[in-house]
């Protein structure tokens, strides 16, 4: 009886494992596919949240953050600009320079991003609301939309404000 009941809890474990890695990937897939949807809407590939994500992640270790939370900004990262999704087209997809209104109305969109995953409990979705919305403060002070400086800034949102450029520069499709 109790070898019986020992094999019971074995399943039961391995199953509650199993559902366990299985949210885990959906949860991670929604987050990716949301990413991919904010930069569809910005006439981007979607490989360049990939490589964001890989390099936030590269430059998180080489400034010394520990491994599980330099791992979690490489998911958190993509979704930085999230808030595009909120863009009016005529302003998102306008060719040329943008009047000094539509850049107001693009400057918005890191607001927005941190609105759609701020007063989560999730850490994740914490990182991914301060790195939407961080993301284009400058050291400075002169970035947006806060006017954050130097380490006012918190590290995440610096470390995507450095991956973003160059993962947009890395691009092997042209």
């Amino acid at each position: 009886q109790m070898s019986r009941l020992v094999a019971d809890m074995r399943h039961l474990y391995a199953e509650r494992k199993r559902a366990a890695r299985e949210l885990a990937r959906a949860h991670h897939e929604a987050l990716v596919r949301l990413a991919m949807a904010a930069e569809m809407r910005d006439d981007d590939t979607g490989a360049h949240i990939v490589r964001m994500g890989y390099l936030a992640e590269a430059l998180a270790q080489e400034i010394g953050l520990p491994p599980q939370e330099a791992a979690m900004l490489r998911r958190a990262a993509p979704l930085h600009d999230v808030g595009k999704i909120g863009i009016p087209d005529r302003v998102l997809k306008k060719t040329g320079p943008l009047t000094t209104d539509e850049r107001e109305v693009m400057k918005r969109h890191p607001e927005l991003g941190a609105g759609i995953f701020g007063g989560s409990r999730v850490p994740l979705l914490q990182m991914a609301a301060e790195v939407a919305l961080t993301h284009h403060e400058r050291w400075d002070g002169t970035g947006y939309p806060n006017g954050l400086a130097a380490e006012q800034i918190p590290v995440h949102g610096r470390v995507a404000a450095v991956a973003d450029p160059v993962a947009l520069s890395l691009r092997f499709d042209s």
